[in-house]
């Protein structure tokens, strides 16, 4: 009878023990091979997906090159050479590529479909992160040495005017949702509001708890700003009105962020090594997961179509873009109420 009850209790432990591991979720993301990027000596900045022709865009600064990797099966198609890259932007309606660079200071354009380059034009000064407005049609560029917003026109490629903001210009991004043009100030822990249809400031808004901001990312369906202090705060702001809705704890040092619509998640790059994960929510956002990645890695772009996360890194021997897959059957949570009209 004992020894009948201590089979029991042993089959009883081996079921809870299997139920407890069949119960474990699966990672946040798994890491993939990654695909060497060959280089000179240097480093990445930006990257951006273009999702008609499943490619990933990548500033390949220290090669001084725009490098463009063919998602579908890993490959590197092309590596352009255009000057020391930063920002990159799509321009859908005319096929262009838009490339800041800061030695030469030019905003770079390329033919879309082969990636060629076709003209460059000064702006006086190094260029960082870049947005585009395709209703209309003109380049947000910025200029870092005098923190200024550079307005390029897409369609004749002549510079058009320039926006003074001061502080340390970051990033920026146009919203659709809102047809506003946001720009981090690294320096004050402001985001600056643009009207593109006037190129005027305005509004000013303060992102604490999150200092230093460097990445930025937007929710054009509910209205949702997502901005990165270097000190481990994502501030999640109200796009319509600045309100800060709440903060998420997250890597410190992250760089650029990015946002997948189709699961409603933010990732942010730390070069640190770690990769935060957070997941939007009706009540605002939420830290889901860090995941560990190569040490350096400031960059990451998001594949809308797959849910595939990007990233890039440097290593001692040479340069690697890595791709990073969801579990199978990743769904979104359901979607955020708008915070209001814009």
């Amino acid at each position: 009878m004992k020894v009948g009850r201590a089979l029991i209790l042993l089959a009883l432990v081996a079921f809870v023990v299997r139920a407890s591991f069949a119960a474990e979720p699966p990672p946040a993301l798994t890491p993939q091979a990654p695909v060497l990027d060959p280089r000179a000596p240097g480093f990445f900045d930006y990257l951006q997906f273009d999702e008609k022709y499943r490619r990933l865009l990548v500033a390949h600064t220290g090669s001084r090159t725009l490098d463009v990797i063919d998602v579908n099966d890993n490959s590197i198609l092309r590596q352009e050479s255009v000057g020391d890259a930063h920002g990159i932007a799509v321009d859908v309606k005319d096929g262009k590529y838009f490339v800041g660079t800061s030695r030469p200071a030019y905003v770079v354009v390329l033919g879309r479909k082969f990636v060629v380059k076709d003209d460059q034009i000064p702006v006086g000064g190094p260029i960082d992160a870049v947005a585009f407005d395709p209703n209309n049609d003109m380049v947000y560029a910025d200029r870092f040495d005098n923190n200024t917003i550079v307005v390029v026109n897409g369609k004749t490629n002549k510079l058009y005017t320039s926006i003074p903001v001061g502080g340390g210009l970051e990033y920026i991004i146009y919203d659709p949702g809102t047809d506003r043009i946001y720009q981090n100030v690294e320096s004050t822990g402001d985001i600056v509001v643009v009207d593109p249809k006037v190129n005027r400031i305005i509004a000013n808004w303060h992102a604490a708890p999150a200092t230093q901001l460097h990445g930025l990312a937007v929710d054009s369906v509910t209205h949702r700003l997502f901005t990165a202090g270097d000190n481990g705060k994502l501030a999640v702001l109200d796009a319509t009105s600045g309100a800060v809705i709440t903060t998420v704890d997250i890597a410190p040092s992250v760089d650029q962020i990015a946002f997948d619509p189709g699961l409603r998640r933010v990732y942010c790059a730390s070069g640190l090594g770690l990769l935060s994960v957070v997941q939007e929510t009706a009540t605002g956002a939420e830290h889901i997961a860090d995941i560990t990645v190569p040490r350096r890695t400031h960059s990451v772009a998001v594949d809308p179509v797959t849910h595939a996360v990007w990233v890039a890194y440097g290593a001692s021997d040479d340069d690697y873009v890595m791709k990073l897959l969801p579990p199978a059957g990743a769904t979104a949570a359901s979607t955020p109420a708008p915070s209001a009209s814009p």
